[in-house]
């Protein structure tokens, strides 16, 4: 409940702004490739992030990992994969709990796309009628 009361006052604030500067989010494994790395968002919503306390569940529905199933139509059916979310000055990173096991896909959602876009776009997206938007990006193994 935090993380949206100050998502709210982000957006209430970056909606009186004229010039709204677009970011673009990019999701990654780390150097290692032992991590899942999300880039791209503001300074003051990471922020927020770091000073809050998310829970794992809520930290899956902005930024979740998954495992591809050798049966690609159930996909959606996946369970997040489990593991520890830290959030630094650049980026949110995902450390899952057992390491990615090789010649075994991945994919990485994130849920907050219109926050990146910008604040303005996200007000206007939630006036939409259109189902859930979210960033995918596939790792191979």
């Amino acid at each position: 409940m935090r993380l949206w009361t100050a998502c709210f006052f982000v957006i209430a604030f970056g909606a009186c702004n004229s010039a709204v500067k677009k970011q673009e989010v990019d999701i990654r494994l780390s150097k290692d490739s032992q991590s899942v790395c999300l880039t791209g968002l503001e300074y003051a919503i990471l922020h927020d992030l770091k000073t809050d306390t998310l829970n794992t569940e809520a930290w899956q529905s902005l930024f979740a990992v998954y495992r591809i199933p050798a049966d690609t139509d159930m996909k959606d059916l996946q369970k997040p994969q489990p593991g520890n979310y830290i959030v630094t000055d650049t980026s949110i990173v995902f450390k899952p709990d057992t390491a990615f096991a090789k010649h075994q896909s991945y994919f990485a959602h994130f849920y907050g796309g219109p926050l990146a876009a910008g604040k303005l776009e996200l007000v206007q997206a939630k006036t939409k009628l259109e189902g859930q938007h979210y960033k995918e990006v596939v790792f191979n193994f």
